[in-house]
């Protein structure tokens, strides 16, 4: 019995034992949760206060090191050592690409190196990203200034135009940029002794465009746009100006015809002027002309003169014949021998009054080929002649001209007088000038004669 009773007592205090094991095991993995949960907690509470540390020392730093970085600039300015004073701007830049005094001291070294673009490309990127207002008036100056020196070296061009518009783009109402737009029109368009066309747009080949049509035009645009943001009485006025020059001769290749005509009706609309309507006047009958030839031009180049007979009898070619007799041919100004050209054309401004023509063979070389009219008054026993003349680009000093007029024609050894057409072919050489005349030609008296 008493073994009995010993045998539970031990088993009792085994699971007693047992119990307290357990117990403590599991206090033992909660005080290792704890101190792990303890230590993760220390991690993040650590790394944020570095980070948070890190921040602190950066934003302090930042204006302490740009401040350094502009001061050091400063002192290399002034030892004239450009190119270290550049390199501390920069680092300013970097650290502050908001910094006025760094995108002006970077623009005063570019400037005082005679990097002029430079230095005008960091002070607008200045202003972009500041829309600081002595920015922006900085580099209108340094622009201006440019324009200024073309002017003063005799080299004004529409580039010192252009270099005015810029400014007018960013403050239309800039005085010193109106101030020289006038100017650079009055060097540009000036009339002298010796200088009284306009060959700006003018290209010595026509089918090459080489000159500054396309540049002006689209200044036109642009000086439109200025305006219809900011309109003034000023810049009115510089409108206009630019858009019909005034002076006695203006001369434009025929391919810019219909996009100067395009621009002028844009101007037109948003500011009426009876020049431009007399110019656009102009344009449009130098086109109409350029129609109505247009198919003489053909049939002559394929050598086909026999076209002519038909053109000059018409009523409609004998009208434009008896208009510049009768001086009555309206923006087409020419008298007796009047040249049509498919290259170049003239706009004349003379007593007011803008009226164009056609040049000539003898004021341009590289023609495709060139009509005359003739608006003499050559009457026949009262009976008005009509005659034609083309002078082809490929047969140097040959003029071939045709008549429809009323003279004597040979019919069974008689001179009988009636109307005939008469060809003529004259050869202009260094020893002198031939002519070979066919006498009613194409009828069935024709007959030939050289003199």
């Amino acid at each position: 019995m008493s073994d009995v009773l010993e045998n539970e007592t031990m088993e009792k205090r085994q699971i007693r034992i047992e119990k307290r094991e357990a117990e403590r095991a599991r206090r033992k993995e909660e005080r290792i949760k704890l101190v792990r949960r303890q230590k993760i907690i220390m991690t993040v509470v650590g790394a944020a206060v570095c980070i948070s540390v890190l921040v602190i020392i950066v934003w302090c730093l930042s204006p302490v090191r740009l401040m350094m970085s502009l001061a050091r600039a400063e002192k290399y300015v002034e030892k004239a050592d450009y190119a270290a004073a550049e390199n501390s701007y920069g680092k300013a830049l970097e650290l502050n690409d908001t910094s006025v005094q760094a995108y002006r001291g970077m623009t005063d070294v570019l400037a005082a190196q005679e990097r002029i673009s430079e230095a005008e490309n960091i002070v607008y990127t200045g202003w972009e990203k500041t829309q600081d207002e002595n920015l922006l008036h900085y580099y209108c100056t340094l622009v201006l200034n440019e324009a200024v020196a073309q002017i003063n070296d005799k080299n004004c061009s529409l580039d010192t135009v252009n270099k005015c518009v810029q400014v007018l783009e960013l403050d239309a109402d800039n005085e010193d940029a109106l101030y020289l737009m006038n100017t650079c029109y009055e060097r540009l368009f000036k009339v002298t002794e010796n200088e009284t066309t306009c060959m700006l747009f003018f290209d010595p080949d026509a089918e090459e465009d080489t000159c500054d049509y396309t540049e002006y035009e689209q200044l036109l645009h642009r000086i439109l746009a200025v305006y219809q943001t900011n309109p003034s009485e000023e810049l009115k006025k510089i409108m206009i100006q630019y858009t019909v020059i005034d002076m006695p001769e203006v001369r434009i290749s025929m391919p810019h015809v219909a996009q100067y005509e395009s621009v002028l009706k844009e101007i037109s609309s948003v500011l009426p002027d009876d020049r431009i309507t007399e110019t656009l006047a102009c344009l449009a009958k130098a086109q109409e002309t350029e129609d109505y030839f247009a198919k003489a031009f053909e049939e002559f180049e394929k050598g086909n003169y026999a076209y002519a007979r038909e053109l000059i009898a018409e009523e409609s070619y004998q009208q434009i014949r008896d208009q510049f007799i009768n001086e009555d041919s309206g923006y087409w100004k020419g008298s007796v021998y009047i040249p049509v050209s498919r290259e170049q054309m003239v706009l004349n401004n003379e007593d007011g009054k803008i009226t164009f023509s056609f040049l000539g063979s003898k004021d341009y070389d590289a023609s495709r080929g060139i009509i005359t009219v003739w608006g003499s008054k050559q009457a026949d026993d009262g009976i008005q002649r009509s005659v034609i003349s083309y002078e082809p680009a490929d047969e140097e000093g040959v003029e071939y001209t045709i008549q429809y007029l009323y003279s004597n024609v040979k019919i069974d050894g008689a001179y009988v007088p009636q109307m005939n057409y008469r060809f003529d072919t004259k050869i202009t050489t260094e020893e002198g000038t031939t002519t070979n005349a066919v006498g009613d030609w194409g009828g069935e008296h024709e007959f030939q004669i050289d003199y």
